[in-house]
């Protein structure tokens, strides 16, 4: 059984990733249906001046609601299609800590919404989708 990892953040672009997934599963294509699905959403610290004022129970609560906001849409469609899956709620970097997950799962290959800014805008901008591939050593989809 093949391990997939998806990345997510609320966006259409990560809708469209876990659409793909969806399809490999149920057409029985690359992976024939026998797949372990893992969702990452990493959510992006906050300031130190505002999570300073916040005790850890009120930060936890602020990450985990953050998460499970922009998790939602793609929560309802994996319920609907009958995908069982594991979600990840991380903090920090979002490239480093996808890639981190990935490894601590043991996933085979990672999924990811590309924004679609294009070459240049990744090299200065410094793209998610970018770094996780210059991070990781397993193989990547990128879906636009």
């Amino acid at each position: 059984m093949q391990k997939i990892l998806v990345a997510i953040d609320g966006s259409e672009h990560a809708e469209r990733a876990v659409r793909y997934l969806l399809g490999l599963i149920q057409d029985g294509g690359l992976l024939g249906g026998r797949v372990e699905v893992h969702l990452v959403n990493v959510q992006p610290l906050l300031p130190t001046r505002i999570a300073h004022d916040m005790d850890e129970d009120e930060l936890a609560r602020y990450y985990d609601d953050k998460s499970t906001d922009s998790s939602q849409k793609i929560v309802d469609l994996l319920g609907k299609a009958g995908i069982e899956f594991t979600l990840h709620k991380l903090q920090g970097d979002a490239a480093s800590s996808i890639v981190a997950c990935s490894r601590s799962i043991g996933c085979d290959g990672i999924i990811l919404g590309s924004h679609g800014n294009g070459f240049l805008a990744g090299i200065f901008l410094g793209s998610v989708a970018t770094k996780v591939i210059q991070l990781s050593d397993i193989p990547i989809t990128l879906i636009k």
